[in-house]
């Protein structure tokens, strides 16, 4: 079941978030680029 919810997906309750990814080693745009700035550490584990 699919649930639309309105708000900062950063202050989820959930147990995970998921953000998609291309191979380009690059997160510049939309949610791609809210999810570097939110956890850089993944960002850098995405990149090796």
């Amino acid at each position: 079941m699919i649930t639309f919810k309105t708000g900062n997906i950063f202050e989820s309750t959930a147990d995970a978030l998921v953000n998609t990814v291309n191979t380009e080693g690059i997160m510049g745009k939309g949610i791609a680029l809210q999810f570097k700035k939110e956890f850089p550490n993944n960002y850098k584990a995405y990149r090796e």
